[in-house]
């Protein structure tokens, strides 16, 4: 369940402000109760240590984030903000990555089909060190492997490319595993006038985004390179977007940013966001 109340409960000053300071820095609301308030009889999610816990005893409505000190701090809050975002589960199905390849490489990632981060990369390690990082957060304990699916922009094709090479050569053995390749047509013109959730985009990662929206053509590990091969001789085309192409270009620019936004601020799925812009497509 989304959107459930967050409380911070906790004797340890040192987890209260540190985990606060995180809270305030992603503006997400949240609430302070004492070890000797009643704990709300209400779906919700309560942050605090081994320690609190331990003296707390279990309430049937409430969903425990529990941190000790054996834990690293970010990996703790990952989980913290894919409770706020995606909604408290024991096990997260899918990760989606969503890139716009060049010189800075913009990276958005969702969880179970709702934006949970976004970052610019400067370097492809970087990317598949985060990329890295996710998975093994969110399969820790997890009796079955996440479905991978990766979106790549195709404007430069030799480094796009070179992702997808590097893609195949991590995850082949993936039993769920999907790479799309995405016409970049005019992804990074848009510009987002609004900073929506306490976080400054780069135009790299409004690109990902944008991308994130659009179909593509899929590649298995047995045809990327002839499917590569025939996008450089302009054989086969990626479907282009033609809501973004048209006369009047400030009407879907509106609806895009409005998409843009509730996508950011979690009011809309990627599944949702890609049926309502496939919908203005006609």
């Amino acid at each position: 369940m989304r959107n459930q109340p967050l409380y911070i409960l906790t004797e340890d000053l040192n987890f209260f402000y540190i985990i606060k300071s995180e809270l305030d820095k992603y503006k997400i609301h949240f609430q302070i109760l004492n070890l000797d308030s009643k704990i709300p009889d209400i779906p919700s999610i309560i942050l605090t240590t081994s320690n609190d816990y331990q003296k707390l005893g279990n309430k049937n409505r409430v969903n425990y984030l529990v941190y000790s000190k054996n834990i690293d701090f970010g990996n703790y809050f990952l989980h913290v903000i894919a409770t706020v975002r995606i909604g408290y589960k024991k096990f997260y199905s899918n990760l989606t990555f969503s890139i716009d390849p060049g010189k800075k490489l913009g990276l958005m990632v969702f969880l179970d089909d709702y934006y949970l981060d976004s970052y610019c990369c400067f370097e492809s390690s970087d990317f598949f060190a985060i990329v890295h990082k996710y998975i093994a957060i969110f399969e820790e304990d997890n009796p079955t492997l996440m479905k991978l699916n990766f979106k790549l922009g195709r404007g430069v094709l030799d480094i796009t490319h070179d992702l997808v090479k590097q893609i195949y050569f991590m995850f082949q053995n993936r039993k769920y595993l999907r790479v799309c390749l995405i016409d970049e047509f005019k992804s990074s013109q848009f510009k987002l006038s609004k900073n929506t959730i306490g976080k400054k985009f780069t135009k790299d990662e409004i690109s990902a985004l944008i991308l994130a929206f659009r179909f593509g053509i899929d590649v298995r590990y047995d045809n990327y390179n002839d499917i590569f091969k025939q996008l450089r001789m302009k054989k086969i085309f990626i479907r282009k977007n033609n809501t973004e192409r048209s006369k009047n270009r400030d009407e879907p620019f509106l609806l895009l940013e409005e998409i843009i936004v509730n996508v950011l601020n979690g009011k809309l799925s990627l599944s949702k966001a890609i049926e309502i812009t496939s919908a203005n497509n006609g």
